[in-house]
């Protein structure tokens, strides 16, 4: 890490009990690496990428393309899972610059692998109360090859997170929101491992917190926290976004922007032209 930006180390905890974690973690918007909470995961042992490809290798996903700084949601490559595992273990980012990401197809194909896993208790999901159609899909994947990346960004309706690592490794650094002035609207372009403190100066006095986050482990990361992650090692993650303390708002609303006002346009004409017949 570049010298002139500081980055203190993330807690990390074993046997942490949910009225800890409530607490010193979720109510106060604190990060924390939880590595003991995947202790009983089938997933933690079973899912090596041999075993995917063994599974559920014919399965197709979409993998997003890196380009420019940010992914093209108009590059994606339609691939059979393991000849994308092929590609991840045998080419880096540089040359391979595609990223599974927040897919959850691999689970309506394959609905058993989510016996393997279990959400842990710390995570309760206040969505869980809402009709289905106002809920993101969950939980999801992310499969990438060494040097993968995720840029500085805020995760969707200001909600929580959870990311529960099983294969390789990844580097984490993340930003509380009284950080936002030093990170720049357009903060995606900000390399915290080595940003061009010449084109961003601010930056240099920003304060975040960072992690090398191992298979086993969990983090938690609080709504509004930008983050940026990079792989490691070819890496493969379970994750999901939940509502919680301090982003009921927030959700509601992006719920009913993203999912009920386009229903209310694909219906209403519809109903007001049958109305006026």
């Amino acid at each position: 890490m570049t010298e002139s930006v500081h980055f203190e180390p993330i807690p990390r905890h074993a046997g942490l009990s949910l009225r800890d974690f409530k607490r010193e973690y979720l109510y106060p918007q604190k990060p924390v690496v939880i590595t003991d909470a995947m202790l009983g995961w089938k997933a933690l042992n079973a899912w090596t990428f041999d075993y995917l490809k063994s599974v559920c290798g014919d399965t197709v996903i979409q993998a997003f393309r890196y380009e420019d700084g940010n992914y093209r949601p108009d590059r994606i490559e339609r691939i059979p899972l393991g000849e994308f595992i092929d590609n991840c273990q045998t080419r880096d980012w540089e040359t391979y610059p595609f990223y599974v990401r927040d897919f959850s197809g691999l689970f309506l194909d394959r609905p058993d692998l989510l016996a393997d896993f279990s959400i842990p208790g710390y995570f309760f999901n206040w969505f869980k109360f809402l009709p289905s159609f106002l809920r993101r899909p969950g939980p999801r994947i992310f499969i990438g090859p060494k040097g993968a990346t995720t840029n500085l960004h805020q995760d969707i309706w200001s909600t929580h997170a959870w990311l529960g690592q099983l294969q390789g490794r990844k580097k984490w650094v993340l930003f509380s929101p009284d950080q936002k002035d030093f990170l720049y609207k357009n903060c995606w372009a900000v390399r915290p491992d080595n940003p061009d403190l010449a084109r961003f100066p601010k930056f240099a006095e920003a304060r975040g917190v960072e992690t090398t986050l191992g298979p086993g482990e969990i983090i938690f990361v609080p709504g509004n926290w930008v983050h940026w992650v990079t792989s490691l090692d070819p890496t493969l993650s379970i994750t999901d976004n939940f509502m919680g303390p301090g982003n009921f708002g927030p959700c509601l609303a992006g719920t009913f922007h993203d999912f009920v006002l386009p229903r209310v346009r694909r219906v209403l004409p519809k109903r007001l032209a049958t109305a006026r017949s």
